[in-house]
């Protein structure tokens, strides 16, 4: 009876880095690839990876292990994979990739069921394999759990603030779970009051949906997300969080006219989170350069009549809000 031949590509998927990363060292170690210096693992990053790259290292002999990995981290990064003819030459190449190498495609996010990239693995079963690694449902347990491995400990109260707080990024999370602990000297449970002092809270949604609605014309209903957004938090806060949203809209307009697309890139290149990047996107498609730096100039110029008492602050922004809308 011949045992079935190893797969030639592994497609790693979902928003929890940890548990991919888990995966690839565990994938590592059983081709004798773990030793980060090993001649026969190569890391790639999507976004430097052309085709004849790929198939380069791909089909080049392992040195000292049976087989060789070879390891692209966010392939969808890659500039070449915009266009279906494009993609299809890629995907060619897969089924091209020989039994001495694993090719492993490491993409830092989920893909949904109907996605290229999954539908070729679950068309060739013989050769490709892949594993889904979704973020937990219940991040708070996760945090938990997590801090206990750490050799510490959160109150529930602190890890629903930070599960909060991170929007479900699994990486981000460990980061300030150490940093936490680290902060409390492992001597107590992290308090809520902590995680507030030092983990800085995501944007709040209504203002990408207040910016959303001055690009499309509905002054309307920016005031109306604007006083929502009053009645939750004090208006100095809310205007350094409008003030920033047309900074990076500005910084990601720039990027994407330099062809700066992908949310990774974009991240990477303004100092973002990615999933602040991928909203930015959409968003800075919207508006003109010049409109941006337009208001940019416009805001700057609230900004001084406000701290020089020459406006009031909530007047100002609604003023503001109204004329561009129009």
């Amino acid at each position: 009876m011949t045992s079935r031949p190893k797969p030639r590509v592994y497609l790693l998927h979902g928003a929890d880095g940890l548990a991919r990363g888990r995966g690839l060292a565990k994938l590592r170690q059983g081709l004798g690839a773990s030793d980060p210096a090993a001649l026969d693992y190569i890391p790639l990053k999507g976004e430097n990876l052309t085709l004849g790259r790929l198939e380069e290292e791909t089909h080049a002999q392992p040195f000292f292990a049976q087989r060789r990995l070879v390891h692209v981290f966010d392939p969808l990064a890659c500039p070449g994979l915009k266009k279906q003819k494009q993609r299809q030459a890629f995907l060619e190449a897969l089924t091209r990739v020989p039994p001495s190498c694993a090719l492993v495609l490491d993409v830092p996010r989920d893909l949904n069921p109907n996605h290229w990239l999954r539908a070729w693995v679950d068309a060739h079963p013989d050769i490709a394999f892949q594993r889904a690694y979704p973020l937990p449902k219940d991040l708070t347990r996760w945090i938990l759990a997590r801090a206990a491995e750490e050799g510490g400990r959160f109150t529930p109260q602190a890890a629903s603030e930070l599960a909060r707080r991170l929007d479900g990024d699994a990486v981000s999370a460990l980061h300030e779970i150490r940093k936490l602990l680290a902060y409390v000297g492992y001597r107590r449970a992290v308090e809520v009051d902590d995680v507030q002092e030092l983990t800085p809270a995501q944007e709040h949604p209504n203002i990408f949906e207040m910016v959303d609605a001055i690009a499309l014309g509905n002054s309307a209903r920016g005031l109306r997300l604007l006083h929502q957004l009053l009645a939750e938090e004090e208006a100095p806060r809310i205007w350094g969080m409008v003030v920033r949203q047309f900074r990076l809209l500005i910084l990601a307009r720039t990027a994407l006219e330099q062809g700066i697309a992908d949310r990774q890139r974009l991240a990477k290149a303004i100092g973002v989170h990615p999933f602040v990047a991928q909203k930015l996107i959409p968003q800075a498609r919207r508006f003109p350069l010049t409109a941006l730096k337009t208001i940019y100039a416009r805001l700057w110029a609230v900004d001084r009549d406000w701290k020089t008492g020459q406006s009031d602050l909530v007047t100002a922004m609604d003023l503001l809000i109204a004329s561009l809308g129009r």
